[in-house]
């Protein structure tokens, strides 16, 4: 019997479910707002350290909302906070000490212990949460029997921490980031990767992600199925959307045929 993924009056069979982490398994502003908050500040005492801090603002760093107490309250879905790996937001930040005069190798050091702070004040808090319905969903899966993998732009280790954090590393057969491929999302090639250790086709898969970048990653892998969860307007690209997974259910079916279908 095959597990059918069903949403409203549409119904796709699958043989895997690939989920990107930040803003798809977890809420994203509690993680990564707590690391951008730190990231920010530093940054903003070394650039003004410089004397060269009146023409930036702090939120163009890293693509952020701040309020008046220079909390994180908003992020761009289409910046570096959402969408850079690590070693990109360190080259990006870099750039901005080295372009104020700091030196190249004085840049990358001071970017590198400004996130080495931001980590301690994460491992300290352990911000994880779960979007809504969540677990409940990993259950059902896991209760039909359907492989599933995390492929995510975060490093393998920090992911693997994160998810240990709530509970739920060992519900997934695999957990990539972006440190295990050579080209990271949009490229298909996580997908790829993950679906050969999976013993899966991406052509039976169906990937669930909240940015742009995970749904061309997921239509490049030929993957049956895009799923955006979140805000509709900024997933345009999504072939279905989802606000909770508690919309989800599972089911099965004795077609053996792979087609995302409407229900008669």
């Amino acid at each position: 019997m095959t597990a059918v993924l069903q949403l409203n009056s549409y119904e796709v069979e699958v043989d895997a479910i690939l989920f990107d982490k930040d803003g798809t398994l977890l809420q994203f502003l509690p993680l990564w707002g707590t690391w951008a908050g730190v990231m920010t500040s530093l940054m903003v005492g070394s650039i003004q350290a410089l004397g060269k801090g009146v023409d930036f603002t702090p939120e163009s760093l890293l693509g952020v909302e701040l309020d008046g107490m220079s909390r994180v309250t908003g992020y761009d879905l289409q910046g570096p906070l959402a969408i850079a790996s690590i070693p990109e937001i360190e080259g990006a930040l870099a750039w901005q000490l080295y372009t104020r005069g700091m030196s190249w190798n004085q840049a990358v050091q001071r970017v590198r212990e400004i996130r080495a702070a931001a980590d301690a004040e994460v491992e300290r808090e352990r911000p994880v949460v779960p979007l809504p319905g969540l677990m409940a969903f990993l259950s059902r899966c896991m209760e039909a029997d359907i492989p599933l993998a995390v492929v995510t732009a975060d490093q393998t280790a920090e992911a693997v921490k994160h998810l240990e954090w709530l509970g739920v590393a060992d519900r997934f057969g695999v957990i990539m980031g972006r440190d295990q491929v050579i080209n990271g999302k949009p490229s298909p090639e996580i997908v790829f990767k993950t679906c050969e250790l999976l013993g899966v086709l991406p052509a039976r898969t169906v990937l669930i992600g909240d940015t742009a970048g995970d749904m061309q990653t997921g239509r490049l892998a030929g993957v049956s199925l895009t799923m955006g969860i979140g805000a509709g307007e900024t997933l345009a690209q999504a072939d279905v959307m989802i606000r909770s997974y508690d919309e989800l259910r599972i089911g099965q079916s004795v077609h053996e045929q792979q087609s995302v279908r409407q229900k008669g």
